[in-house]
C-alpha cells in the first residue's frame, strides 16, 4: 500500500506542475520535460528588434550571380544585371585567319528561380562591357558598382524561366561521329556571328597569350533584362556562375586543315565567377514601399521587419532586460534560450518566405561573428538548422542559449547583435581585405515578420536554473 500512495501522489503533483505550465513546444524548439521541470522561465516580449538599411553586399567572387526585375509592392523592385570576363582554355585556340563561326552561344546554368514562374516571360540581352573587368588583382566589386556599357545588342532571347528542366543538345566530338547529350537546365542566348566574329575569331594570335591580355581586348560582357518586355511582376534568376565550366560562351566555329578539309570545332571561354570574373549589379527602388515606411521610422523598436532576399535589408536585435537575470548574480545556469521570429499572418503568400535566416553578432571592430551555439567545433554547437521557416507554425527559431550564457557571464560583450537573410557565415578570404565580408546573392526571396508588432512580437524565452 506505502507504494501504490507513493505513486499516487506523485501522479498527483506531476499533473499539477504540468498543468500550471505554458506548453514550451507550441513554438519554436522542443524543450527537454526536465529543463521545462527543473527551471524557471522567463518569456520575455522585451526584445527590441530595429529594421536597417544593407546599402550594399559583394557582388563578386561568389557562387552565384544574379538577373532580376522584379516588382513587389511590399518591398519594392529588386533591378540586377551581370557583367562577366571570360577565360581562355588551357590551350591557346589559335583560331587562325581561316576559320567560319557557325554559332556562338553565352551559357548561364540555372540555380533557382523566384517569383512567378508560370505567367511571367522575359526578354534578356547581352551587350559588351566599355570597361574591363577582368583583373589580377583579386579586386572586390559591390553591388553598387555601375558597368560601362556600349548600347549596341549582340544577343538577345526571349523566354520563360524553365529552371528545372534539362535540355538535349548536339555533342560535337572531334575525329568522330556527333553525337547527343542531356544538360542540366540553362539560359542559352546566341550572340552575334559578325560580332564575335571581328572580336575574336580573326583578332591577332597575340591577343591569346593570356587572359590579361584578351581581356583588355574584349573588355567584358553585360547582361540585362529588358524591363518593357517583362511581363506581370517578374522575378529573381539565379545562376550559377563559379562551377568549372558551367557558365560560359561556346564557340562553333570550321577550321580548313592544311590538308583541305573541314574540321568543325568547339571552344569555350570560361565565366570563373569564384575567381572574381562575374558580378551582380543589383539597385532596391523602395519608393512607396512598406519597407521603406518602417525603415524612415526613428522608433527603436520596428513594428513589422522586412527580410530582403539579395541583402538589402537586417534587423538588429537588443535585449536591454538581460540585467534581470544578472542581478542574480553570477550562478545563473542557462539550460535553454531561444529567439522567436512570428511570420506576420498574410504575408506568406504569394511569395513564398526566405527558407532561412541568420543570426550573427559584432566584435569590437564590427566583424560578423557566429554567436557561441553556430561556431563549428563548438560544444555547445548542437549541430541543428535553426533559423529554418517553419511553414506550420510560421515562425524562424534560434538557439542562443550559448550566447546568453556568456553575454550574462561578461564572456561576450554585446557590440551587436544582428539577423539577416544573408549566409554571413560564408565568409570569401580571397585577400585580407575581404576577410569578414559575405555576400547575400545565393538566397533570394523576401519575409515579414513581427517586431513590436503586438500579434506576432518577437519573443526570447529563457529556462534558467539559479544554482544558489
Amino acid at each position: 500500500m506505502k507504494f501504490e500512495k507513493t505513486g499516487l501522489l506523485t501522479l498527483l503533483v506531476s499533473l499539477f506542475i504540468l498543468g500550471s505550465c505554458k506548453n514550451p513546444s507550441g513554438i519554436g524548439l522542443d524543450v527537454d520535460s526536465n529543463i521545462a521541470l527543473n527551471s524557471s522561465l522567463i518569456d520575455t516580449n522585451t526584445v527590441f528588434t530595429k529594421l536597417m538599411k544593407v546599402d550594399s553586399t559583394l557582388a563578386n567572387f561568389t557562387s552565384t550571380s544574379v538577373l532580376a526585375y522584379f516588382k513587389d509592392p511590399t518591398f519594392g523592385t529588386t533591378t540586377s544585371n551581370i557583367a562577366v570576363a571570360l577565360t581562355l582554355p588551357n590551350t591557346n585556340p589559335a583560331y587562325g585567319t581561316n576559320s567560319v563561326l557557325d554559332s556562338a552561344v553565352l551559357v548561364l546554368p540555372f540555380v533557382r528561380f523566384y517569383g512567378d514562374s508560370a505567367n511571367t516571360n522575359y526578354s534578356v540581352e547581352v551587350r559588351q562591357l566599355n570597361e574591363v573587368l577582368f583583373n589580377v588583382n583579386a579586386k572586390t566589386y559591390f553591388n553598387t558598382k555601375r558597368w560601362a556599357v556600349n548600347s549596341m545588342v549582340i544577343g538577345s532571347k526571349n523566354f520563360a524561366p524553365k529552371y528545372r528542366d534539362s535540355i538535349i543538345l548536339q555533342d560535337i566530338i572531334v575525329g568522330k561521329k556527333d553525337s547527343v547529350k542531356k544538360v542540366p537546365a540553362q539560359l542559352r542566348i546566341k550572340l552575334d556571328k559578325t560580332f564575335i566574329t571581328n572580336l575574336i575569331l580573326k583578332a591577332d594570335s597575340l591577343n591569346f597569350i593570356n587572359n590579361t591580355v584578351f581581356n583588355n581586348l574584349i573588355k567584358g560582357f553585360y547582361i540585362s533584362l529588358n524591363k518593357t518586355a517583362t511581363t506581370n511582376n517578374g522575378g529573381v534568376l539565379i545562376f550559377d556562375t563559379s562551377s568549372q565550366n558551367a557558365a560560359k560562351i561556346d564557340l562553333f566555329y570550321k577550321k580548313t586543315a592544311t590538308s583541305g578539309t573541314i574540321d568543325t570545332l568547339t571552344s569555350s571561354l570560361a565565366i570563373q565567377g569564384g575567381a572574381g570574373y562575374a558580378v551582380s549589379e543589383i539597385s532596391w527602388d523602395l519608393n512607396g514601399a512598406a519597407v521603406a515606411t518602417e525603415l524612415q521610422s526613428t522608433g527603436k523598436n520596428s513594428t513589422n521587419l522586412y527580410f530582403k532576399g539579395l541583402s538589402g535589408t537586417q534587423v538588429k536585435v537588443d535585449f536591454p532586460y538581460l540585467n534581470k537575470l544578472k542581478a542574480l548574480g553570477t550562478n545563473v545556469a542557462i539550460n535553454r534560450a531561444e529567439l522567436i521570429l512570428k511570420v506576420v499572418s498574410g504575408t506568406e503568400t504569394p511569395y513564398k518566405p526566405i527558407p532561412r535566416l541568420r543570426i550573427f553578432r559584432w566584435d569590437i571592430a564590427e566583424r560578423a561573428l557566429p554567436i557561441p551555439d553556430e561556431i563549428p567545433g563548438e560544444p555547445r554547437n548542437l549541430n541543428l538548422n535553426y533559423g529554418i521557416y517553419n511553414s506550420t507554425n510560421k515562425t524562424y527559431v534560434f538557439n542562443v542559449t550559448g550566447y546568453v550564457q556568456d553575454l550574462l557571464n561578461g564572456r561576450i560583450k554585446n557590440y551587436g547583435t544582428f539577423i539577416t537573410s544573408a549566409d554571413f557565415t560564408r565568409f570569401k578570404q580571397v585577400t585580407p581585405i575581404l576577410t569578414g565580408y559575405t555576400s547575400g546573392l545565393e538566397q533570394p526571396g523576401r519575409t515579414v515578420v513581427g517586431g513590436a508588432n503586438a500579434s506576432f512580437k518577437t519573443q526570447l524565452k529563457i529556462y534558467y536554473t539559479n544554482l544558489k
